[in-house]
């Protein structure tokens, strides 16, 4: 086999949106004079990038699901409201009407995800009751109908959901009250006078006495964000279904219904779960992201034409907007027997007038289309499992080396930068084992372990792509290969 005068030919092809290209040798290749290479070189690789709206997914797919207001300042508005159930509890409290109730509290753990402002956020919550039962799996595009009635609200001043941000409550132990300190979790006292009449003795004991009747009966809860109370842009946060924890602490008194000596007045603690797991340890949540948004004028021209080339991109997230790259004349590099040494693709962060948020997503995740349109992972960035066992490409960064970092996708932020790895993937573009040449970005949960390939409920970050061209912030593909000549 012979090779050129250098064993290691090093091109760097820049891959970048082009309107229209008129003049194929004014795109040009980046190539060191040190390392000219002889022969004929294509030029004419163009990278078409457009924005496009994500698919929809369900929160029951995640151990934690956004919720909030974001009102991006670029990007547009999200409101991801929290639908829950009310679970069955062993034994149904049947109150009577001359109980007194303690406390009602809603309790909901945090995850680990924020993204937002902040220095100045202030978020007053509402709860409502479903006008429907709760139902598991639906999809994130639901919107829930909600009776009107406000049965419990609470402003707060942030998020309190760093691991730090313990939380002392005083718990019933040993049949004594204590303090206690709990994992970061929002709670909010609900309305006695509702849930005094939900579980009144009155109810029809059969219409409480399965799961069905009384999913049917009770409903479930609806937790939102009072957006004409918002002054700043807000922010989204996560929260985790979590057995024993994630539910409603309901704590009442009632006479006894005995006479004389006997008579006294009980103590009853009852736990509503939201939250539950089976004999066979699976875990079911049992709450649900409801998001509906509105795009500012410029996303939604994007959106409104998915075939353009555009010099700005926009992704978001949960589940909200993805940018497809194209790569049309890969084929100038096949049958050249080459040997990709290394590929990466750069992106940078674009400065967006008016952009006082100034932060983008810790991460971005990578993934591609088979030509049936189904989503696959890219060689270098595949994860997938099978049980304990790892069932992806054996070429696979993540499986190398134990972590998402070595595929790439995490942000430099002295370099304002997202770089990916993507040697196997660009290699299987060159010798025909993968034959759609598009690729897609997206946010992802820098908490994620994986390389996900489905749009995400568990971040609610967003980044903001530049690609203009002629200039240094464009997109870039860099491949470094061998090319023998026969």
């Amino acid at each position: 086999m012979n090779y050129h005068t250098k064993d290691l030919l090093t091109m760097l092809i820049s891959l970048f949106v082009l309107g229209s290209c008129t003049n194929p040798s004014g795109i040009g290749l980046d190539v060191d004079p040190e390392d000219e290479l002889t022969g004929v070189l294509t030029d004419t690789l163009t990278l078409h990038a457009t924005t496009l709206l994500d698919d929809s997914a369900r929160s029951a797919s995640f151990a934690q699901t956004t919720f909030g207001w974001f009102d991006d300042p670029v990007i547009g508005q999200t409101v991801a409201d929290l639908a829950l159930a009310i679970g069955r509890p062993t034994t149904v409290p049947r109150i009577r009407p001359d109980a007194e109730i303690d406390s009602v509290i809603l309790v909901l753990p945090y995850g680990t995800e924020y993204f937002g402002d902040t220095l100045r956020p202030n978020f007053s919550l509402q709860v409502r009751q479903l006008d429907e039962a709760y139902t598991d799996g639906e999809y994130a595009t639901k919107q829930w109908p909600v009776k009107d009635e406000i049965i419990g609200a609470k402003t707060v001043a942030r998020f309190a959901y760093k691991l730090t941000d313990s939380v002392s409550i005083r718990k019933h132990i040993d049949d004594k009250d204590s303090v206690v300190k709990v994992i970061p979790q929002l709670r909010v006292a609900l309305s006695a006078d509702f849930f005094k009449d939900l579980f009144s003795e009155t109810v029809d004991s059969a219409s409480l006495s399965t799961e069905a009747g009384f999913n049917n009966h009770v409903k479930g809860l609806y937790l939102s964000v009072n957006g004409s109370e918002m002054t700043g842009i807000g922010g989204l946060v996560t929260f985790r279904g979590v057995s024993s924890l994630t539910g409603i602490e309901l704590t009442y008194r009632q006479p006894n219904g005995k006479d004389g000596d006997d008579a006294d007045i009980d103590t009853i603690r009852t736990f509503l779960p939201t939250t539950v797991q089976d004999n066979s340890g699976s875990t079911y949540r049992r709450l649900t992201s409801s998001i509906s948004r509105t795009y500012a004028e410029d996303v939604q021209a994007q959106l409104d034409s998915p075939e353009g080339n555009h010099e700005v991109l926009y992704l978001q997230a949960p589940a909200g907007l993805r940018t497809r790259l194209r790569i049309p004349y890969i084929d100038a590099l096949k049958d050249r027997n080459i040997a990709v040494n290394k590929a990466e693709l750069v992106l940078y962060v674009d400065d967006a007038p008016g952009d006082e948020l100034g932060i983008h997503a810790p991460r971005l995740t990578l993934y591609r289309e088979d030509i049936a349109g189904q989503r696959q992972p890219v060689p270098d960035g595949d994860s997938r499992t099978s049980g304990n066992s790892f069932a992806g490409d054996g070429r696979s960064l993540w499986y190398r080396y134990g972590n998402w970092r070595a595929f790439g996708g995490n942000i430099d932020e002295g370099k304002n930068r997202y770089v990916f790895h993507l040697t196997s993937y660009v290699q299987d573009l060159i010798q025909g084992k993968i034959n759609s040449s598009e690729f897609f970005i997206a946010p992802a949960a820098a908490s994620d372990e994986t390389v996900p390939y489905f749009p995400v409920l568990n971040t609610g970050s967003r980044a903001i792509i530049s690609n203009v061209a002629g200039t240094d912030l464009r997109i870039k593909l860099n491949i470094y290969y061998t090319q023998s000549e026969n």
